[in-house]
């Protein structure tokens, strides 16, 4: 079985040396960031058909890290085509999602705290993850997966958005960067300082919006753009309250598969929230250091 691919090498076309990053306009770094991204989706698939977990979740890693610099890019990439493809990568996530989910639920099952409150519940469970998987495995052979793939990669290299002259396509990457994600950080900061009060499907659009500001970040960083101390400060906020909104999903997704509530399941749910809203106040207060903003779940 193949394992999980790490390669640098571009399976797209053939590319060019990478440029300066001080000459990098936004253009080239969106075609860097989604070349790369759908590269790596490309190089998981067979083992992700094979049932293998770490692929299925790196699969799913790099679409999101592609769709939220579709998003971020939005002002330049928004053609004909992006509505389409979006909801064509919206078709692939669901069925990567679906997958990761139950291999999530599955591992949870099996740890130490939960392992007898999940007795009863475990065929179930190992026959709703071997479900996913085959279906999974079945979208990711299918003419359809082909099809995206073939048209995500000419919409990448040649797409109608490469002709829009009012896009902000030869913007410095800098530049359009430090405006975007100033955008981003105050639409996250609002919320999360409200963060207890917010419904679930709020709450669910909001640990999304955390998770694409850290992947942003960190894909500029591998770009070498330079960022703002501040942004770095916020990709750990970010950071720490996508990591427990996570855990939350997670183990609400662990009570409905099981019987009844796990152990300690509302004292932990109570924590997890607290722990997502504390690095807002914290960061009032300044006392978040930047951390590197590298490989993510």
């Amino acid at each position: 079985m193949e394992g999980v691919a790490t390669s640098n090498r571009d399976d797209i076309g053939v590319s060019k040396p990478p440029r300066e990053t001080a000459s990098l306009d936004c253009q080239e770094a969106f075609q860097q960031i989604a070349k790369r991204c759908v590269r790596l989706i490309r190089r998981n698939r067979k083992p992700a058909i094979a049932g293998d977990a770490e692929a299925i979740h790196a699969m799913r890693i790099e679409l999101t890290r592609l769709r939220a610099a579709v998003l971020f890019f939005a002002p330049m990439t928004n053609d004909v085509a992006a509505s389409s493809i979006d909801k064509k990568l919206h078709w692939l996530n669901a069925a990567l999602g679906t997958a990761r989910d139950h291999d999530v639920t599955m591992s949870y099952a099996r740890r130490k705290r939960y392992r007898s409150w999940a007795k009863g519940s475990r065929r179930s469970l190992l026959r709703s993850q071997g479900r996913s998987h085959r279906r999974l495995a079945r979208k990711l052979d299918s003419a359809r997966y082909s099809r995206l793939m073939v048209e995500l990669n000419h919409w990448i290299s040649n797409g109608s958005w490469l002709r829009d002259a009012q896009s902000p396509s030869y913007e410095r990457i800098d530049d359009y960067s430090e405006g975007r994600l100033r955008e981003w950080r105050k639409e996250i900061r609002r919320d999360g300082q409200h963060l207890r009060t917010l419904r679930p499907k709020p709450l669910h659009r909001f640990r999304i919006r955390c998770k694409r500001f850290r992947y942003i970040v960190a894909a500029l960083q591998a770009l070498k753009v330079p960022l703002a101390r501040k942004e770095l400060m916020f990709c750990e906020v970010a950071r720490k309250a996508h990591g427990a909104l996570g855990d939350l999903r997670d183990l609400k997704r662990l009570r409905k598969a099981g019987h009844g509530r796990p152990p300690g399941y509302r004292m932990r749910k109570r924590n997890l929230l607290r722990e997502a809203g504390r690095p807002f106040r914290r960061s009032q207060a300044g006392r978040i250091h930047p951390k590197p903003a590298g490989g993510m779940g």
